[in-house]
C-alpha cells in the first residue's frame, strides 16, 4: 500500500483523525486532552479489541509518572464526552475497548475519496490575549471552563468581528490547566494540569504563555517523581520555559518558571534571583515569582528579603495557602520560633483540615520543645490517615518520642521512616534529621549525599535547617553546601 495512504476513522456521529490529531463531530471540533485523545486513538485502531492498562501505559504514558489514578481520570474524561456512555467498556482485569462499529477510510491527498477535514483559521501573530486571561481567569474561578475571544482579520470578516479561534480555545486549556495545578485539593494534579498544556500548546504552537505553564507543569511533576525518571521530565521543564521565552522574550511566566525551575531543580541560585527579579520587573503584581524569590533569597540567607518579599506576595494574594506557609521556613531559618508559632497556629485555626498547615505548627512546637503536643497531633494524623503517615510526620513522632524518653516508641516510627527512605529520597532526607540529632552523624551524612545525588528538591533547605545543627561544622557538610553552590 502507497506510504500517502493515511486513514481517518468514523464512529457514530464522530470523525477522528489520528494523523493531525482531533477529533470532530460534524463540523464542530470536539474539546479534548492531548493524553485522552491518544488513549481514543489507541481504542478506536483495536476496532473493538482490547488495550490493556500496560498498553495504555507504555503507549500513552512512556517514559513519564502514571498512577493509576491517571487512567481512569483520561477515561471518565472521554466518557463524559460521548452521548453513550457505554461506548467505552471495561473489561475486568483486562482493560478497556471501543463497544460500537468503527469505519475506516482511506485519507490520501492523490485520491477522490479523501474526505475534507475541517482546518482551524490561521492564528495571527500579534495575539491580544492578556485580557483574556484576566476574563477567563474570572470565569474559571467559578467554573473550570473558560470562554476566550481574539479579534482577527479574515478576508471574509469585517475586522472588527470577534470569532473563537484556536487561540481562544488553547487559551482556554490553559486557564484549566494552571487553575489545576494551583489547586491543592486536585488529585493526582500534576498528571491533569500537564495534559492541558500540552493541549493548549497543540492547539497553538505559538502561544508562549502556555509553554510556561507546561514548564511548570513537567517541573512540579520532577520533584514529585523519583530519580532517575525526573531527570528526563526536568530536562522538559527547562526546554518548555526556555520555548516560552523564545517566542515571547518579555513573558513574565516565562521568566518566573524557568526561575523556579533553576532554583528547585539546578541549584542555579545567581540564575533563579536574576530570572524571578525580571518576572517581578515586568509584572510587578505577580504574587508567585514574589514568593519563589522570597524562597531563593532564604536559601541563600539573605532572610530579612527574604521575609519582605513574602508580605508583598501576601499582599497580592493574602489567601493563597502556598504563600501564607511560605513564611514559616523562612521564620524557621532565622529562629523566630514565637512568632512563627503563634502564625502557625493560627494558620491551622483558619485550615483545620490541612495537613500541612498541622505539621508547620508540630515543627514549632517541636522546636520550642512541647514534644507531648507534637505526639498527640501526630498520633492524631495518624489515625486519620489509617496509620499511613507521612515521612514529615513520622520523622517528628520518632524525634518527639525520643526527646519524650518513650524510646520503643521512637524506634517504631524510626523504623517506618527507614522503610520509606529506601525508596523515597523526601523521607531520606528527613531520617538524616533524625540521624543528626541522635548522633548518627555518619549516617545522616550519607542520606544526605544520596539525596544530593539524586538532586532531591529538599536539599535546597539544608543550610537552614535546624536539625542539623550538630552536622554544620563537620567537612563532609561543608563539602555538600559547595557542591550545591549554597554559601
Amino acid at each position: 500500500m502507497p506510504d500517502n495512504i493515511k486513514y481517518i476513522y468514523e464512529f457514530e456521529e464522530f470523525r477522528l483523525n489520528p494523523d493531525d490529531p482531533s477529533l470532530w463531530r460534524g463540523n464542530e471540533l470536539v474539546s479534548i486532552s492531548p493524553k485522552a485523545l491518544e488513549v481514543l486513538v489507541l481504542l478506536v485502531r483495536k476496532k473493538g479489541g482490547i488495550v490493556s492498562r500496560e498498553e495504555l501505559i507504555e503507549t500513552v504514558w512512556k517514559d513519564t509518572f502514571v498512577e493509576e489514578g491517571n487512567i481512569n481520570y483520561t477515561i471518565s474524561l472521554l466518557r463524559k464526552i460521548f452521548p453513550n456512555k457505554e461506548l467505552i467498556k471495561t473489561v475486568p482485569r483486562q482493560g478497556y475497548r471501543l463497544n460500537g462499529e468503527v469505519r475506516e477510510i482511506f485519507k490520501n491527498v492523490e485520491s477522490p475519496r479523501e474526505i475534507p477535514i475541517l482546518q482551524p483559521e490561521p492564528v495571527a501573530e500579534n495575539r491580544p490575549y492578556r485580557w483574556v486571561l484576566a476574563l477567563a481567569s474570572a470565569v474559571l474561578a467559578l467554573s473550570l471552563v473558560g470562554f476566550a475571544y481574539v479579534s482577527r482579520t479574515d478576508s471574509s470578516a469585517k475586522a472588527t468581528e470577534i470569532q473563537p479561534t484556536h487561540t481562544s480555545e488553547a487559551m482556554q486549556s490553559y486557564l484549566r490547566g494552571k487553575m489545576i495545578l494551583d489547586s491543592k485539593s486536585v488529585e493526582n494534579r500534576e498528571e491533569k494540569a500537564t495534559d492541558e498544556f500540552q493541549r493548549a500548546v497543540m492547539l497553538d504552537p505559538t502561544l508562549a504563555i502556555a509553554y510556561a505553564g507546561l514548564a511548570e507543569g513537567f517541573a512540579t511533576t520532577s520533584v514529585r517523581m523519583p530519580y532517575p525518571r525526573s531527570r528526563d521530565v526536568a530536562a522538559k521543564a527547562r526546554a518548555a520555559a526556555d520555548k516560552a521565552l523564545a517566542l515571547e522574550p518579555d513573558l513574565a511566566e516565562g521568566y518566573s518558571a524557568r526561575g523556579w525551575i533553576k532554583k528547585n531543580i539546578d541549584w542555579d541560585w545567581a540564575g533563579a534571583e536574576s530570572d524571578l527579579r525580571r518576572s517581578i520587573e515586568l509584572s510587578p503584581k505577580n504574587a508567585a515569582a514574589h514568593q519563589r524569590l522570597a524562597r531563593t533569597l532564604s536559601v541563600l540567607g539573605r532572610h530579612e528579603e527574604a521575609l519582605a518579599e513574602v508580605q508583598i506576595a501576601y499582599e497580592l494574594d493574602p489567601i493563597s495557602e502556598i504563600i501564607i506557609a511560605a513564611r514559616f521556613p523562612i521564620l524557621e531559618a532565622r529562629g523566630d520560633y514565637d512568632i512563627a508559632l503563634q502564625e502557625s497556629e493560627s494558620f491551622l485555626r483558619e485550615n483545620k483540615t490541612s495537613i500541612h498547615a498541622a505539621r508547620a505548627y508540630a515543627t514549632f512546637l517541636y522546636h520550642k520543645r512541647n514534644f507531648r503536643e507534637v505526639i498527640l497531633l501526630g498520633e492524631d494524623v495518624a489515625t486519620k490517615n489509617a496509620g499511613k503517615i507521612p515521612f514529615g510526620w513520622l520523622s517528628l513522632l520518632a524525634a518527639s518520642y525520643q526527646e519524650a524518653g518513650e524510646i520503643e516508641r521512637s524506634a517504631e516510627y524510626l523504623k517506618q521512616l527507614e522503610t520509606l527512605a529506601q525508596k523515597d529520597t523526601k523521607a531520606r532526607y528527613s531520617l538524616a534529621m533524625n540521624y543528626a540529632e541522635t548522633s548518627r552523624h555518619d549516617e545522616a551524612i550519607r542520606a544526605l549525599q544520596a539525596c544530593l545525588e539524586q538532586r532531591e528538591e529538599r536539599m535546597s533547605w539544608i543550610k537552614n535547617e535546624p536539625r542539623f545543627a550538630s552536622l554544620r561544622k563537620t567537612e563532609e557538610f561543608l563539602k555538600i553546601l559547595h557542591e550545591m553552590n549554597i554559601p
